[in-house]
């Protein structure tokens, strides 16, 4: 009677033991579950966070020293004259889009900017597949670019209103009506615009059609490499951190020297 009773104790402990062991399994297994959950999420947004958000990492302040910011009527308060005591060198300003909309701050970032001894840059976002000329046009009435500014720009991303042209159709309409763009503004400036871009936009648009324009390669990523025959200018963060620049504001670095920036002015 005593052996069973206690074959009996020995046989509940066991099972006592056994459900607290498995509560502990669950325990392990919730903990490493969450473990998970947080690497993915971090996994996440580093990749898709830009890589760094000032002119101060270590890895490319002393490479690049022609730094640069470009603007819209989407930044907030700027103070022009310390951005240039940030050794700020140049801006691109937004003008136009389209062929009917203006930004509405473009006239007075110029003449502040202007004042402040920056070198300045007007830049055109192009409506893909809209009458390219009309957007020339539109874009040479409304935009300031006097002798010693730098190069006009061509914005060329996807957005809202620019659908991906994954079609044969639109995507033709689309390269002709920019080749024509582009065309316009050569024959007005004498000099080929830039183009901003992006790696998508590259390869499907600009790799196999304007292989002579300078290109602004905007990567949050990576340095653009040598898939970029022609990469002058490096956009490199959407919000940037800098003295006199209230919120956030996009950084470009100069791929060369200051001598060889010269070659982004007009004559």
């Amino acid at each position: 009677m005593a052996k069973r009773r206690r074959a009996a104790y020995s046989r509940g402990k066991r099972l006592k033991l056994s459900k607290n062991g498995r509560q502990v399994v669950w325990l392990i297994v919730v903990f490493l579950a969450a473990l998970f959950a947080v690497g993915v999420y971090r996994f996440i947004r580093f990749s898709t966070n830009e890589i760094f958000h000032s002119f101060d990492h270590p890895q490319f302040s002393q490479k690049y020293l022609v730094r640069g910011v470009d603007v819209s009527h989407h930044n907030s308060y700027i103070n022009w004259h310390q951005l240039r005591e940030e050794n700020i060198t140049f801006v691109y300003l937004k003008s136009t889009e389209g062929s009917k909309h203006k930004d509405r701050d473009y006239k007075k970032n110029y003449k502040v900017a202007k004042d402040a001894g920056l070198r300045i840059g007007s830049y055109h976002f192009y409506t893909f597949g809209r009458d390219g000329k009309k957007q020339a046009q539109h874009f040479i009435r409304n935009s300031t670019l006097q002798s010693g500014d730098m190069i006009p720009a061509i914005d060329v991303e996807h957005s809202a209103i620019n659908r991906a042209c994954n079609d044969k159709e639109s995507h033709g309409r689309m390269i002709k009506e920019l080749r024509n763009l582009e065309s316009a503004l050569f024959k007005q400036y004498g000099k080929r615009p830039v183009i901003y871009t992006n790696k998508e936009c590259y390869k499907m648009y600009i790799k196999d059609n304007f292989p002579d324009n300078p290109l602004w390669i905007c990567d949050l990523h990576k340095e653009p490499g040598g898939d970029y025959k022609n990469w002058v200018m490096w956009q490199f963060s959407h919000t940037g951190k800098i003295s006199g620049v209230v919120n956030d504001i996009d950084l470009n670095y100069y791929r060369n020297s200051f001598d060889d920036f010269k070659k982004l002015l007009l004559p």
